[in-house]
């Protein structure tokens, strides 16, 4: 039986040697277009890229895929300069009045995160306001020719609603298009525990302990090294339960195990800084042995040691059930996440409003057609296709609830049996062994 493009690739991009049976290159042009098409909505393409030249790969692709790959790779490097720009312009606007922030995310991701910034694409821009400050800082981008989305506090978890200029762009099916505009993020918090029911208290302090670094020329506030890894893991982790994690973000982790093992001083901060917050804890463990798993990295002993001490009996079924085997639908053709979450979450009464909220949607999904277009320059057939599309959008919701609904009344019972007995401790030892056999029935 072949297997899958999607592991295919995923097994390619793995830091560790790959044993996967057929080589990208030998797979029909047909086949390898569906690939791209997964590791564009997972924010992996750029990075397939580069390791294909790396690995001297690149031209034994199609020409026509080859030429696709670089022409990707131009537009986005088109985004990263505007990207760069306006990052400069806000943080010399920001400090320029007097507004306390950090940067978050986003170009400052490099080299920690990622190998060069032009093979990340990136959407927005996040800062971290200080709450006093939010109302200028608001007032600071509005005055810059963006407006709010319509969204509303409830809807935008941590932060404002989002920002955006009305450019007149239309969604043209190109996701590296250098003409879509970037939005803005102002976040007054970096977790939002009443949202999740999960509280976790291991970022309050991260405002002693911000640092300064050079871009290029500009000097910027971000934070700490140790704030920045935690502030990835749950921000990962958060959309992991939302039903709407970018691989990308669970490559960048793995990016982060893989190239800064050896340093023990920092991992020796690092867990002593969460030591304080078993639920911090537990989520830095579920993720980074999400990440090891779906992109093959061996952590050192340091690590690995952490990962076994800290992931539940819950998350490891859950990384060995659903990890590898739903890696390739980046979480959102199941509801499965559910199980993971209700583990973090304890009492009852908060377990079952995670269910209610799970099981039924409480508000219609926002409206992605022409968010750039101001109102006034809508005609009709405009407005008529933004009709259709939201109409579109709301039926493959529907379905999507529909089936994932039935699936999950399936899986409820199977799951709560399973981890009964899973619950009675799995040696380390067949973890390992239990994972290479979750990724074998995938195939």
């Amino acid at each position: 039986m072949k297997r899958r493009i999607e592991y295919q690739i995923l097994g390619y991009l793995g830091f560790q040697p790959s044993n996967t049976a057929t080589p990208l290159w030998r797979t029909s042009e047909e086949i390898l277009g569906r690939g791209l098409a997964f590791t564009d909505t997972a924010g992996l393409t750029l990075h397939l890229l580069a390791k294909l030249k790396k690995q001297a790969d690149f031209a034994k692709l199609p020409v026509i895929l080859q030429q696709r790959l670089e022409r990707n790779f131009r537009d986005n490097c088109k985004r990263t300069d505007a990207a760069r720009q306006e990052f400069i312009q806000f943080n010399q606007l920001l400090q320029a009045q007097g507004i306390r922030y950090l940067n978050l995310k986003g170009l400052v991701l490099y080299p920690d995160f990622v190998d060069s910034r032009q093979n990340r694409v990136q959407y927005d821009h996040d800062f971290l306001i200080r709450q006093e400050d939010l109302p200028r800082a608001y007032e600071l981008f509005l005055g810059l020719g963006y407006s709010p989305l319509g969204s509303s506090a409830k809807l935008a978890a941590g932060h404002l609603p989002t920002l955006l200029r009305k450019t007149g762009w239309v969604w043209k099916g190109d996701l590296y298009d250098p003409a879509i505009p970037r939005a803005i993020e102002l976040h007054c918090q970096l977790w939002e525990p009443d949202f999740d029911l999960i509280p976790i208290r291991s970022l309050d302090n991260v405002w002693q302990d911000s640092t300064l670094v050079r871009f290029p020329s500009l000097s910027i506030p971000v934070l700490s090294r140790k704030h920045t890894l935690l502030y990835c893991v749950l921000h990962a982790f958060r959309h992991l339960l939302r039903n709407d994690l970018r691989l990308s973000h669970l490559y960048e982790l793995a990016f982060f195990l893989e190239h800064h093992h050896s340093n023990e001083d920092f991992w020796k901060k690092f867990f002593a800084s969460i030591a304080h917050c078993p639920r911090s804890q537990r989520a830095v463990a579920t993720m980074f042995e999400l990440a090891c798993q779906v992109f093959a990295v061996s952590p050192v002993s340091g690590i690995q040691h952490f990962i076994d001490d800290h992931l539940s009996s819950a998350g490891d079924l859950w990384i060995r059930k659903y990890g590898w085997r739903e890696s390739v639908h980046c979480y959102r053709q199941s509801k499965a996440p559910i199980f993971l979450h209700l583990d973090f979450v304890t009492g009852h009464s908060l377990q079952w409003a995670v269910i209610r909220r799970k099981i039924i949607p409480r508000r219609l999904p926002l409206p992605s057609f022409g968010v750039q277009v101001s109102p006034e320059k809508q005609g009709l057939s405009f407005r008529m296709l933004k009709g259709l599309h939201y109409g579109r959008q709301l039926f493959q919701r529907s379905c999507f609830h529909f089936l994932s609904l039935i699936k999950l009344l399936i899986q409820f019972p199977e799951w709560y049996f399973k981890l009964r007995r899973h619950k009675k401790e799995t040696p380390v030892s067949t973890r390992k062994a239990a994972y290479e056999k979750a990724r074998g029935l995938s195939r």
